[in-house]
């Protein structure tokens, strides 16, 4: 038990040091960004900073001190969860976000699960049949689809199933609170160009992991004993073949943020990727540091969850 409270206290200080250094970094870069920083944008340039007005801005922003006093002053109030307010429109950042943040993460949670869900018998299949010719077809189809760039499935896919067949909406988006199936509508074209991005990745990993289990000891004498191959490879060899796919995904989590709000922006859906693509143009840099704020405590979060899972999967690492 006490080793378990110590992996456990161990993975919240690297998260909360991650996030840390994270949002150190860009709270430095965006500052550095641009001449003046947050105070070259709210105070307007020749105007009396002592002014009352100017004096009210400095205040509310806590413009008053260096980048290192103002970071810190930031981070007090982020975490009663004041993340500061947007200088367009004057409204909380935390509002912004969370106006928006249901969508993406329902996106990206979607398209990983419909990336496991087909990559994982995919590669098990590609290792079942590697020395046969269904298991090469299978693997050359892995790399054609990992081969596309992300920016060119979702116009193939709005160009057949919206334009030509007209299926599916191109572009748009309906709350699941509003309307199931118009949700589910759509939902289906962007959840399926972003979970193509890793379905390869998952099913490739999955095929050399567990291609490399079924030569071990261990499946030679499970099948001594009769058992179904079936068996063989979902109790014995894909729980140790499965460990390569988990840190693959924690690894790729990062392309995976990125490559949702590509995804947004180009179906045109008013998730996060939208209100950065906004917040870049207006220069807001309070909303974008919210945006990498959630970005890194979404990366924090997954890579937590997937060394839990290594932890209970993989006895090594509790001995370790």
């Amino acid at each position: 038990m006490l080793r378990v409270i110590s992996f456990v206290a161990r993975l919240i200080g690297k998260a909360a040091f991650r996030v840390l250094a994270a949002t150190f970094l860009a709270f430095f870069v965006l500052e550095n960004s641009i001449a003046g920083g947050l105070r070259g944008i709210l105070v307007a340039p020749g105007t009396d900073p002592n002014s009352e007005r100017n004096r009210e801005i400095i205040e509310r922003f806590h413009l008053d001190g260096n980048i290192v006093e103002r970071y810190f002053s930031w981070l007090t109030d982020a975490l009663q969860g004041d993340l500061g307010r947007s200088v367009r429109g004057d409204v909380p950042v935390s509002d912004v976000l969370l106006h928006r943040v249901p969508i993406s993460l329902q996106l990206m949670i979607v398209a990983t699960l419909l990336a496991l869900l087909i990559g994982i018998p995919a590669g098990l299949a590609a290792a079942v049949w590697a020395d046969r010719k269904r298991g090469a077809a299978v693997s050359a189809g892995l790399g054609l689809i990992q081969s596309i760039p992300l920016y060119i499935s979702p116009v193939f896919l709005i160009w057949v199933f919206a334009v030509e067949w007209q299926w599916l909406p191109a572009s748009g988006w309906v709350r699941i609170s509003d309307s199931f199936w118009g949700n589910l509508e759509h939902l289906i074209l962007p959840v399926t160009a972003l979970a193509l991005s890793e379905v390869a990745l998952v099913a490739r990993t999955v095929r050399a992991d567990v291609y490399r289990v079924l030569s071990e000891d261990f499946i030679a004498a499970a099948r001594s004993k009769g058992l179904s191959r079936r068996y063989i490879l979902l109790r014995h060899a894909l729980r140790p073949g499965s460990l390569g796919m988990l840190n693959v995904l924690g690894m790729n989590i990062g392309n995976l943020l990125s490559g949702a709000l590509l995804i947004e922006i180009i179906f045109g859906i008013g998730g996060l990727g939208r209100e950065l693509f906004e917040s870049s143009i207006n220069r807001d840099l309070p909303v974008l540091l919210g945006l990498v704020t959630y970005g890194v405590l979404v990366y924090a979060t997954v890579n937590a969850v997937v060394d839990m899972a290594m932890y209970s999967a993989d006895p090594r690492t509790r001995r370790r």
